[in-house]
């Protein structure tokens, strides 16, 4: 069965990559893309809820494509009506893609997650450090994830512990363990239904995540 997707993107740093993925998309039978490049910088809020409402209600798997840019969400200053108040809010597109992507609401369910980062926002994500667990004591080299006020990360390693499939204390299954996997480029490319499929599956698990649907700036 065809899944079908939206890509979340950059455009500064990730449309040629964005193109490369949806060139693949469209050679194979098993995946749908429903991405778009319509340029959004002169509608109001309530035209771009609408507009990509109507794009994700079609998918139900989004990729989020991690770029140096993409992975700080970029804000603004708002003022409070009536007072002398000032609050710091998002303005970006990706955040408001994710986030809707995350919504369950009528006649639209939770999209499934995949974060694929390309080689240059490796530096940026994630240390390779070797671990050794005391409970197995076994050595092995992990990725130690690193902090970003993103919403694919909130959303990872954030299964509930009845579910988790690593054992290990502090080590988390790269494709079970969290709701929004983190997966290389070029394996993306490799072997992107199975990415796509494994997401898919935990969309239908949703009981298992504890899932964060927004942020504060």
């Amino acid at each position: 069965m065809a899944r079908n997707v939206f890509i979340s993107f950059r455009y500064s740093d990730g449309h040629e990559y964005k193109d490369e993925l949806a060139a693949l998309f469209n050679e194979s039978d098993d995946t749908v893309d429903f991405s778009e490049d319509e340029d959004r910088s002169q509608m109001s809020d309530d035209s771009i809820q609408k507009f990509l409402y109507g794009k994700l209600k079609r998918s139900s798997v989004t990729i989020i494509l991690l770029t140096p840019k993409a992975i700080k969400y970029n804000t603004t200053i708002q003022h409070v009506p009536y007072s002398y108040q000032y609050n710091t809010v998002f303005d970006d597109w990706i955040y408001d893609e994710v986030r809707y992507s995350l919504e369950d609401r009528e006649g639209n369910a939770t999209n499934a997650l995949v974060a694929v980062y390309v080689p240059e926002a490796e530096q940026y994500l994630f240390q390779r450090r070797t671990h050794k667990c005391f409970v197995c004591n076994k050595e092995s080299e992990v990725l130690s994830i690193l902090d970003c006020n993103n919403l694919f990360r909130v959303n990872m390693m954030n299964v509930k512990p009845d579910y988790k499939v690593n054992k290990c204390p502090g080590i988390y299954d790269g494709d079970w363990d969290s709701y929004c996997s983190l997966v290389a480029y070029d394996d993306f490319k490799k072997d992107f239904a199975k990415y796509i499929d494994n997401a898919y599956k935990k969309r239908g698990e949703l009981y298992k995540y504890n899932l964060v649907k927004r942020l504060q700036p």
